[in-house]
């Protein structure tokens, strides 16, 4: 059976002037994937990966691309259309996702960048988005668990950090003081998880937490002196800002690893800073 609003695996039946016809091996469903770029072959009885979703006159409509957020996923999107009913967001494929004006928590302009989730009609069976997530965010049902390496998009700064997209299914915070690099909203970022919050939300930092921080600071400090010449003027009293802009990393971070460094005999720490040994 198809599932409406997400990815498909369907297999090409035939092949018309107006497009393709696409059927699903295990049920008799079908959809039809409009004529695609003359850079991608499609062959008869090929098995094809498509989003699948219905158009204005309830048709299946597949396609070969994946929108920014399937149903039940979390998106930083654009809205490119704004009206009294609801407003248009770019969802990466040719159609555009729809939230309607009572699925907006505050009027939407166009060129205003949101998290949207996407979200099925149970009714009409259509795919609309929502920037009402509350709700969803205190039923996260969890895969991850703290210490998991995932994926981190910001999407808007707040007093205490930026709210952000974790692995498209969570919504959590990366906290001020915890950034050691410059920050770009919508930015694809590698982090781990912090911790998982009784509300739902999720903790994260872009810092490997723990012993495998130390190891990755190790070798960030041993190349940084190597393209130095061997020896820096860094040392355990610099400030916490030169580290974080020179090393990206935290002062404590840095003290812990030189100290590291220093037992394992690759240094030497003088008052003037660290040298390779």
């Amino acid at each position: 059976m198809i599932e409406l609003g997400q990815m498909n695996e369907l297999i090409v039946h035939k092949e018309d002037q107006k497009g393709f016809i696409l059927n699903d091996p295990i049920s008799d469903d079908t959809a039809f994937l409009p004529p695609i770029s003359d850079k991608i072959e499609i062959n008869i009885d090929d098995r094809i990966s498509v989003f699948v979703y219905l158009d204005n006159d309830n048709n299946m409509i597949a396609s070969i691309e994946r929108p920014y957020a399937t149903v039940g996923e979390y998106a930083l999107l654009t809205a490119v259309e704004s009206l009294r009913i609801g407003a248009f967001f770019d969802w990466g494929i040719s159609k555009d996702l729809f939230v309607p004006d009572n699925e907006q928590r505050e009027r939407i302009y166009e060129g205003d960048q949101i998290i949207i989730r996407a979200c099925l009609d149970e009714r009409t069976e259509k795919v609309y988005g929502t920037t009402k997530i509350g709700k969803y965010i205190k039923a996260s049902q969890f895969d991850i668990k703290e210490g998991d390496k995932v994926s981190i998009i910001p999407a808007r700064k707040e007093e205490l950090g930026y709210r952000s997209i974790i692995n498209k299914k969570y919504i959590g915070m990366i906290y001020y003081n915890e950034i050691f690099k410059s920050i770009k909203i919508g930015e694809k970022l590698q982090g781990v998880v912090k911790k998982i919050r009784e509300d739902g939300l999720v903790d994260t930092s872009l810092q490997t937490q723990g012993f495998q921080n130390l190891v990755d600071s190790k070798d960030k400090i041993l190349a940084y002196l190597k393209e130095g010449g061997g020896e820096s003027h860094l040392h355990d009293k610099s400030s916490p800002q030169e580290i974080k802009e020179i090393l990206g990393m935290s002062k404590q971070t840095f003290k812990n690893t030189i100290g590291m460094l220093y037992r394992d005999r690759k240094i030497i720490i003088t008052k003037a800073g660290i040298k390779l040994v």
